[in-house]
C-alpha cells in the first residue's frame, strides 16, 4: 500500500510538472486597453526608455513599440522583460522578482527567438530581439507578441506588472511599471 501511495505521489507530481511546462498560448481576447511603461531615471545608468503595448484590432496578440535611449557606447547588446512584480516605491529593480512566466518555462534553456511560444511570455528581447545599437545611442523597435494578455486575471497578464532591462551580465539596469492609459 505505500509502494502504491508513492507510485501515486510520484505521478501527481510528475503530471504537474508537465502541465506547468507548456508552451504559450496565443492570446486571442485581448481588451481595448494599452498599456506604458517608462523606465525611472537611475544613478548608476544612463538607460532610459519607454515600452507601449497596444491590443491589434482583432484582439489576437497585442502590439509592442519600444523605444530605449541613453545605451552604453560598449558595443554589448541589453535584453529587457516584463517581470512578475511591480518596481516598489523606493525604485529597486531587483524587488521586481523574476520573468513573467505563467506557464512555467523556466531559465534551464534558453529562448528560441524562432519559438517564441516555448519562451518565458515575459522574456520580450528573447521573443524579439535584444536592445542594440552599436552606431548611436537610440534603439526603437515594433513588433506583434502573441502570447501577452492584457486582460486582467489571465496567466500572461502584464498590465500589474514591470519593465526592465539587463546588462549583458544580467545586472539590473532600470525599470518601471505599467500603467493603463486612458
Amino acid at each position: 500500500m505505500i509502494f502504491k501511495s508513492a507510485l501515486l505521489a510520484t505521478a501527481l507530481c510528475l503530471s504537474a510538472t508537465a502541465a506547468a511546462n507548456t508552451n504559450a498560448p496565443v492570446v486571442t481576447d485581448n481588451d481595448d486597453v494599452t498599456y506604458y511603461a517608462q523606465l525611472e531615471p537611475k544613478d548608476n545608468t544612463t538607460v532610459r526608455g519607454s515600452v507601449t503595448i497596444l491590443p491589434k484590432p482583432s484582439g489576437v496578440g497585442v502590439l509592442v513599440s519600444a523605444h530605449f535611449w541613453g545605451i552604453p557606447d560598449n558595443e554589448q547588446q541589453l535584453v529587457y522583460h516584463i517581470h512578475q512584480k511591480p518596481v516598489p516605491k523606493d525604485g529597486n529593480c531587483y524587488s521586481t522578482g523574476a520573468h513573467l512566466d505563467p506557464y512555467g518555462r523556466g531559465d534551464a534553456t534558453p529562448c528560441d527567438i524562432n519559438a517564441p511560444q516555448t519562451c518565458q511570455v515575459g522574456d520580450l528581447s528573447g521573443k524579439h530581439g535584444p536592445i542594440w545599437a552599436p552606431d548611436n545611442e537610440e534603439f526603437t523597435t515594433t513588433y506583434t507578441d502573441w502570447f501577452l494578455s492584457n486582460v486582467e486575471g489571465e496567466p500572461a497578464f502584464f498590465g500589474n506588472l514591470s519593465l526592465v532591462v539587463h546588462a549583458a551580465d544580467n545586472s539590473r539596469l532600470a525599470c518601471g511599471n505599467f500603467v493603463q492609459l486612458k
